[in-house]
């Protein structure tokens, strides 16, 4: 069996629940998979430490068991799939190769149990009818106060262990590590001053249980006010308190979610009907008994209820979906809210069926009319929102936790966008602990305080330990968490009093998560986790380099290149001016994109063609030899202009006092790009401005962009050549998405060398080895590639999967398509400067026939191809095939581009 294939069957997704085939007394749950497993390389002394932590092959997962608490790394074929969970709101496939995926409206869990500490199992199957409703708080919950909604940040805990000698104990802390039937020698922490025990001196046992644990102490961040409220009501609506006792947490209301009641194995739950329970203490004993009623969910059976792309429901096992873990930017669903941009106009509307084979979309403007487009024409998620408030998207998701605002009023926004409102208060954002002592500091250290005083308390009964009931308030009609998306735009919202309403979009706000708020700033907690454990000497082995054939080297800092500045020598006019004999070679590292592999650049075929750029020839390239003798010269591939055109990206921008050493090294540039510039990059430079670079790249041959026009503007700052130069790429996408992963449509660049992606070091920007040739045959060889999609970080590794395929497949249509589009915009508003090599390029030489030719070729094979299987047809092609929506966005870009061909033979005749 071929890599291929193999890899095409990958069985296995994070939090599956599987169980060994040699052994079913084994289960546990898939913690790492190779397919979306993209995490730096551990040092091998730390991977002892930690079975989970080697690197994981094609077809292993690392697993996590139930009952031993073992970890391995084991081969797919060694184990069962039990169950996979799911949650509301998810994205999901029947195959990896379907281009149709689904959204999980609910989910239902059937269970079995057993009690935590008899290890007693319940008889039969359970149900969420089974589960009694409880008030339990947890990092991350949702509460309401006095018009205010907040997020719980923290716990202070305090819990009764009954030790393995006998009698109880009560353990006081602010980690929320330990939940009841937790049992172990680790249960209790080491001896603390002022620490309050029911019994001191006692010695740990692997028989020391959790038995009873209630939450003292918890500390809410509050984000944001009622928005029914009048700005009047709202100013007198203070902030509530932060810190919140057991008797006070009363007085809260918890926001129950959708998926309350979904549970998974491992989960500890209360049953409505306990069919026992076990008892701890004596009754009549002054510190009272413990009775427990929680049970561990043990085995789970899921079924979930999905929406298809094309409209249908369905309810369905789940083992027999897939988590659809790489969707297509264009993906979207019945309900959605998008914004159709064609040539005309940009209009609202709301899906109401896709076609995901044929990548069309039936929409319901908001006038009333129905309308069947492409995709590719939708913008999805608001990609052109404001960049201060990027969270504001087009629409709402089921799932998501929204404010209403009261009738006659919006939220402020243009349909479809709906804003994310609620910001942390800046205390949250306060660091963990002391760099200096590791104690707990600022807000942390105030509730690990206020909670160790109260547990220094009068002991209480212990049977007072349980969990706090918070405040059913059923009058809340102004927040609640999406229900469902209804076909004529409506929203429905689930209120805390489980009540349903519809509400028109433009009365919403989506509530910003506080603790995506968080790992924002402080990051998911994995770095942070490593650093504890690693020396200098195993960051600088992280810090590394990976060789092709996938050994890592730790960075040698010394080893340079030849580019060192000369600053004894003297920068002047003459140093700036051209002189075209001059050879100088230039440098050329291996550069890489976000791909951790480089990708081979295509070959070109005329004088505006690529040719490979992971070398750089210092000797220039000579224009096709196919090309008419009496044709006119070609543009200079490097120029300096008089004065930088206004429309210059960077041209208000402050002009750099140039130093000597800057003039010294943009002599060497100037001279380089004279003489090894290929010839499909053209720059130009400008007399008024030396510190801005504008270039031209034409697409490479048999890639999506093929002839297609790329312009990128370039600043360098005043600390050239230490700092890397500064781009900006002129994305003209209509805000229907990337052309590429790496160029973005806000202008980003993300490119190792520009210091714009987190590369290797041995990839990044250097004086001493680094040039403004490599940055821009860099952009041509690496970033407008033949499979641009595996662009995307970790895509690399899924290149022959099917998964793979098929996203590959349906990006390059779209980067063929949109970057058409470019040509179009290139020659109806020409950028400063380039405006006769443009004409040159595609009127003289005739490459705008070219495209309009090959384009509509393309489109002819498509057409009468539809509906026959072409997967495997033509694939040395970038684009072999387009579905029907890539037809109908192409043919009106075509259309478009021959009126405009037909116009300039028009205007020469």
């Amino acid at each position: 069996m071929t890599l291929t294939t193999k890899l095409s069957q990958s069985k296995f997704y994070q939090e599956d629940i599987v169980q060994r085939v040699d052994d079913p007394s084994r289960s546990g749950v898939v913690v790492r998979c190779w397919h979306n497993s993209h995490e730096i390389p551990i040092p091998e002394h730390l991977q002892q430490q930690d079975p989970l932590l080697r690197p994981l092959k094609p077809d292993e997962v690392g697993v996590s068991f139930f009952s031993s608490q073992d970890r391995e790394i084991s081969h797919e074929s060694e184990f069962k799939l039990i169950d996979r969970p799911f949650q509301t709101g998810d994205v999901c496939k029947r195959h990896v190769e379907d281009v149709q995926s689904g959204v999980v409206k609910s989910v239902d869990v059937r269970f079995k149990a057993a009690h935590v500490i008899s290890n007693e199992k319940v008889e039969g199957w359970l149900s969420k009818d089974d589960i009694e409703d409880t008030d339990e708080l947890v990092i991350g919950s949702i509460v309401i106060f006095d018009d205010w909604v907040g997020q719980v940040q923290n716990i202070f805990d305090e819990m009764v262990v009954e030790l393995g000698s006998g009698g109880f104990v009560r353990v006081p802390e602010m980690t929320s590590r330990l939940t009841v039937g937790d049992r172990g020698a680790d249960i209790l922490p080491p001896p603390a001053p002022g620490q309050n025990h029911f019994m001191p001196g006692v010695t740990p046992s692997e028989s020391d249980t959790v038995v009873a644990i209630k939450h003292s102490v918890i500390a809410v961040c509050w984000m944001a006010v009622n928005q029914k409220l009048t700005s009047e009501a709202a100013a007198g609506r203070q902030r509530p308190q932060r810190f919140w006792n057991e008797n006070e947490q009363s007085k809260l209301t918890l926001v129950r979610d959708l998926d309350e009641k979904v549970v998974r194995v491992g989960h500890k739950i209360s049953l409505r009907k306990a069919p026992f329970v076990t008892r701890h203490g004596e009754a009549n004993s002054r510190k009272g008994q413990i009775l427990v009623d929680t049970f561990n969910v043990i085995e789970t059976q899921t079924s979930v209820t999905v929406l298809w792309q094309d409209g249908s429901t369905e309810v369905v096992d789940s083992k027999e979906l897939l988590p659809h873990v790489n969707p297509d930017e264009y993906d979207c669903w019945p309900g959605d809210h998008v914004m159709w941009k064609n040539e005309d106009a940009k209009q609202p509307a709301i899906v109401q069926k896709v076609n995901a084979k044929q990548r069309t979309a039936e929409l319901l403007l908001y006038d009333g009319k129905v309308e069947l487009v492409p995709v590719l024409e939708l913008d999805v998620h608001g990609s052109d929102a404001i960049l201060e408030t990027p969270h504001d998207s087009f629409g709402a998701r089921v799932g998501d936790l929204v404010f209403i605002h009261a009738d006659g009023s919006t939220n402020g926004f243009e349909k479809p966008m709906v804003p994310v409102i609620g910001e942390l208060e800046a205390w949250a954002y306060e660091a963990p602990v002391q760099e200096e002592t590791g104690e707990y500091s600022g807000w942390r250290k105030d509730l690990n305080v206020m909670g160790t005083s109260l547990a220094q308390d009068v002991p209480p009964r212990i049977d007072s330990f349980g969990k706090a009931k918070l405040n059913g308030d059923l009058s809340i009609h102004w927040f609640g968490e999406v229900l469902d998306l209804q076909l004529n735009g409506l929203i429905d919202v689930k209120l805390p009093n489980q009540q349903i309403v519809s509400v028109p979009l433009e009365r919403l706000s989506r509530l910003n998560d506080g603790l995506d708020q968080l790992e924002d700033v402080w990051g998911d907690g994995f770095d942070d986790s490593l650093d504890d454990e690693m020396d200098e000497d195993d960051k600088a082995e992280i810090l590394g380099f990976q060789t092709e054939d996938g050994e890592w080297h730790e960075y040698d800092p010394d080893d340079e290149g030849d580019w060192e500045d000369d600053e004894d020598e003297a920068a002047s006019e003459a140093d700036v001016k051209m002189d075209t004999d001059d050879d100088i070679s230039a440098p050329n590292p291996d550069l890489k994109t976000q791909s951790p592999t480089s990708q081979e650049a295509s070959s070109g075929s005329d004088d505006v063609g690529s040719r490979p750029t992971s070398s750089v020839s210092s000797e220039p390239t000579s224009v096709d030899e196919s090309e008419s003798k009496d044709e006119a010269e070609p543009c200079k591939r490097f120029d300096i202009l008089p004065s930088a055109p206004v429309d210059h990206a960077f041209y208000t921008s402050t002009s750099v006092d140039p130093s000597r050493q800057f003039m010294s090294r943009l002599s060497k540039e100037y001279k380089a790009l004279t003489t090894s510039l290929p010839d499909s990059i053209i720059v130009q430079t400008y007399e008024d401005r030396t510190d801005l670079l504008r270039c031209l790249i034409i697409g490479p041959e048999n890639t999506p962009y093929e002839d297609a026009p790329f312009v990128i503007d370039w600043m360098l700052d005043s600390n050239f050549p230490q700092s890397p130069p500064i781009a900006h790429f002129h994305s003209w996408t209509n805000g229907n998405g990337r052309v590429n992963p790496n160029l973005y449509e806000e202008g980003k660049v993300c490119l190792s060398i520009l210091g714009t992606w987190a590369g290797d070091r041995s990839e990044s920007w250097s004086a001493a080895r680094s040039s403004l040739l490599q940055a821009f045959v860099s952009i041509q060889g690496l970033v407008l590639v033949k499979e641009p999609w595996f662009c995307e970080p970790a895509y690399e590794k899924l290149r022959g999967t099917a998964g793979g395929r098929v996203n590959s497949r349906l990006y390059s249509e779209k980067a063929y398509v949109l970057s058409r589009g470019f040509v179009r915009r290139a020659l109806e508003i020409p950028m400063g400067g380039l405006e006769e090599i443009i004409n040159d390029i595609y009127y003289t030489k005739g490459r705008l026939q070219q495209v309009i030719s090959k384009s509509n070729a393309l489109i002819a094979k498509s057409r009468e191809a539809e509906g026959k299987d072409l997967e495997d047809d033509d694939s040395d092609l970038a684009v072999p095939h387009l579905t029907a929506g890539g037809v109908l966005a192409l043919s009106r870009t075509m259309t478009k581009l021959e009126q405009t061909h037909s116009a300039h033979q028009q205007t020469t005749k």
